[in-house]
């Protein structure tokens, strides 16, 4: 009997030992599926992470020095419609100075009328708006302002602010709803602010050209309180977190009876330092290496936030088309919604992210013919016809 259990243990010891390789052989092959499922899926990720950067990097060229020019058919455009477009530009606006065509981050078509050359600086005007909020969104990317929630009253605490204007967002003055009256004369800030607003603050879109100068003062504010670093003044803080960053030269900045820098008008430029400013916006606020912009920047400043008529509504103090246009590419139609900042009888920034385009003009702002809120339909029927058909509807890139 002793001899029978001593030989059953054996035998179950005999067959556990043989059951433990079998068990630690399935315990191993979960394993090793598990770690080659985990370095397959890591790879994917750093498969994805490259080609984002490579994305990234595939932003550029970058313009900071100078801008790279390319013929149109290698951007997929039509040389010869772009021609014609060229021709037709001084017909509709005989007081047109300059005429930008730039795709892929590529100067594809470049003109000059009525004496003008590259090097030529003018008055952009209302265009120095679209600056401003740019400026403001850098603010807030460095963390000088917290968001455009904000009270105006809160940011210039010094001030005497009339109670109707105690509420009053960075939001409503990018917006044009300050409620802020306009008037012929330029007050300074203080005015400004003790004045009674024309209407309740964050209501009505009512357009002004002195309220974007209370972001100007307050981005003046900031700088005089150390937190831009070396910055003196708003000029400064402008000329080394903006300016600088894109490779613009400003001839001119005309300041307020107050002695900050206007707001609503006042820059002078080239049209290509214009262009870099349409470029960091169609790159989504990011400059070569650098996010100069927060994120969502961009999506929000060129959003549909307010209406103004049939045509178009408002961002931050630049202008949105109200419907999308329908283009024929390489890929298919695709709807192409645009936004654009514009200043006086023809200054203008086209930004068409869905295809990667920027369309430039500048004009004689002296031509009373041209009506201000009329000029801006003019020049997008002009892009919509001459230049959008200049596109390409068969892929001669090679591009993806």
């Amino acid at each position: 009997m002793t001899k029978e259990i001593s030989a059953r243990e054996k035998l179950k010891k005999r067959n556990g030992c043989q059951n433990r390789p079998l068990g630690a052989s399935k315990y191993t092959r979960s394993l090793g599926l598990y770690i080659g499922l985990c370095f397959f899926f890591t790879l994917i990720c750093i498969d994805r992470g490259i080609a984002q950067d490579q994305k990234q990097e595939v932003l550029g060229p970058w313009p900071t020095s100078t801008w790279s020019e390319a013929n149109p058919e290698s951007v997929g455009m039509d040389g010869t419609t772009l021609k014609n477009a060229e021709l037709i530009y001084p017909q509709i606006f005989p007081s047109g100075y300059s005429l930008l065509i730039i795709r892929n981050g590529k100067l594809v078509s470049e003109s000059y009328f009525n004496g003008q050359t590259e090097d030529a600086n003018n008055h952009i005007f209302s265009v120095t708006k679209t600056f401003v909020a740019t400026l403001l969104g850098v603010a807030i990317k460095q963390e000088w302002i917290k968001n455009v929630d904000e009270r105006v009253a809160d940011l210039l605490p010094e001030y005497q602010i009339h109670p109707k204007l105690a509420d009053l967002t960075l939001k409503d003055v990018l917006t044009h709803r300050s409620g802020v009256e306009s008037r012929k004369e330029f007050m300074d800030i203080g005015q400004l602010l003790k004045a009674e607003p024309k209407l309740t603050p964050g209501t009505t879109f009512e357009y002004s050209n002195y309220a974007p100068s209370l972001l100007t003062a307050i981005l003046d504010r900031q700088a005089k309180q150390d937190v831009a670093g070396n910055t003196s003044d708003v000029s400064a803080m402008a000329e080394k977190y903006l300016f600088d960053q894109l490779g613009i030269g400003v001839s001119e900045w005309r300041k307020g009876p107050d002695g900050i820098p206007e707001g609503g008008n006042g820059l002078y430029m080239t049209a290509r330092d214009m262009a870099r400013l349409g470029y960091l916006l169609l790159r989504d606020g990011r400059w070569e290496d650098k996010q100069l912009l927060p994120k969502d920047w961009v999506k929000e400043a060129s959003k549909y936030q307010v209406g103004f008529d049939r045509q178009k509504g408002y961002g931050y103090l630049n202008w949105v088309r109200r419907r999308p246009d329908k283009v024929n590419t390489a890929r298919g139609e695709q709807e192409v919604q645009g936004y654009f900042a514009y200043g006086h009888r023809g200054q203008y920034i086209g930004v068409y992210p869905e295809l990667d385009l920027l369309v430039v003009t500048t004009a004689d702002a002296s031509d009373a013919t041209r009506d201000t809120f009329f000029v801006p339909d003019l020049l997008h029927d002009f892009v919509r016809r001459f230049i959008f058909s200049a596109i390409q509807t068969n892929d001669s890139t090679g591009e993806e």
